[in-house]
């Protein structure tokens, strides 16, 4: 049988009632073509209607993705229209407005019609409601910074070797040094975590969690690290995803990594960027190298703000070490329950990636690495 018959309460995908009445249609017709001999062609019959639910299944879900990157990009470039067709000169304030578009048209709006969506697509499975300790806690924390630091630095080290450095990444980067502050926060510390931590985790692993925790946890990091477009930012995603889900798996609450989310882009996004305007500040442009020393030393703020991101420096290698010691040591504590759908990998794999919506989401992601 594809469904263990000791979860007949738990719901179905789409296009079945409920695992019972699937278990008792199947037995019955089971037991009916037993005695006319054709167990096996009912054998065959069963798992292709199991892959059919499961391949729809999963393309209702990564739709969601689309229609989430279609309303949002498709609203910016509406606004952007009609803010040319105005006649007004809007450039000087080009900065802010793209980060409150951004705001208004992803979070505000797409987000919200994106979770409508996904109340039409049933959820299956059931997360866990694990209780953690504070040095359980302390633990992963110290493992999501290493696994953000090394994800970091391998996405560097293949985005040199590639040479596909993302325009929209570097736009990204310019908007965050340039920007307003106060709207930087709004978008990258709070409106980001919030509404990817619902996406990539709650909505995608309730709809996944009954085909097991391990195939929930690498598709949220997979899908994460895609949905970022670049191969500067896919390593660190797809790890941080990883263990963002593995978290919601085990805790079932995803204020647990909507907080941890928020930390890592705060200090990506608002800690360093602020010191480094800080060291800026305190330097004038127009001395040679030899001067901007004596010029830092004379800036009482350039100092601190020096002193504070070589602390920070320390305390990330620090932590990355310390993080990597720590999943070895603990790493035999990780464990992956199994779902209610019986499948072989090779089953799940083809039910996960071969259907039409998956397929639109992975070719459009990936045609931006490379765009």
């Amino acid at each position: 049988m594809i469904i263990k018959k000791h979860y007949l309460n738990d719901p179905l995908p789409a296009g079945v009632q409920s695992a019972s009445h699937l278990i008792c249609t199947l037995d019955a017709t089971y037991d009916t073509r037993e005695e006319n001999g054709e167990v096996e062609d009912f054998d065959l019959e069963q798992q292709r209607q199991a892959r059919r639910v499961d391949r729809k299944h999963f393309s209702r879900i990564a739709a969601g993705f689309v229609l989430y990157d279609i309303f949002g990009a498709g609203l910016q470039f509406l606004a952007v229209m009609l803010l040319r067709q105005s006649g007004w000169d809007y450039r000087p304030y080009g900065i802010s407005l793209s980060w409150i578009l951004n705001m208004a048209s992803m979070y505000l709006i797409a987000m919200p019609l994106t979770a409508c969506y996904f109340k039409t697509v049933p959820k299956f499975g059931q997360v866990r409601n694990e209780k953690w300790e504070f040095r359980a806690w302390l633990v992963v924390f110290l493992i999501g910074l290493s696994m953000g630091y090394f994800g970091n630095i391998i996405g560097t080290i293949v985005t040199n070797f590639t040479s596909s450095v993302s325009v929209d990444y570097e736009n990204m980067m310019d908007m965050i040094l340039e920007g307003n502050m106060f709207l930087i926060f709004l978008n990258v510390v709070v409106g980001a975590p919030i509404v990817e931590e619902l996406l990539f985790r709650k909505f995608l692993i309730d709809r996944t969690i009954g085909y097991g925790e391990k195939l929930s946890v690498f598709l949220s990091g997979i899908l994460f690290g895609i949905m970022h477009g670049n191969f500067q930012q896919f390593f660190y995603a797809f790890g941080l995803g990883c263990l963002f889900a593995y978290i919601y798996c085990k805790t079932g609450k995803i204020r647990n990594t909507i907080f941890f989310h928020m930390w890592i882009n705060f200090c990506g996004s608002i800690l360093v960027p602020f010191l480094m305007k800080a060291i800026l500040s305190g330097l004038d442009p127009d001395f040679y190298d030899y001067e901007l020393l004596q010029n830092l030393l004379d800036n009482p703020l350039a100092i601190l703000a020096a002193l504070g991101l070589l602390g920070y420096i320390v305390f990330q290698l620090l932590s990355a070490i310390a993080g990597l010691i720590l999943f070895f040591v603990f790493k035999h504590y990780i464990c992956f329950y199994p779902g209610i759908r019986m499948a072989s990998k090779g089953e799940l794999l083809r039910s996960v990636a071969l259907n039409p919506g998956m397929v639109i989401f992975l070719g459009f992601g990936i045609y931006q690495f490379f765009a």
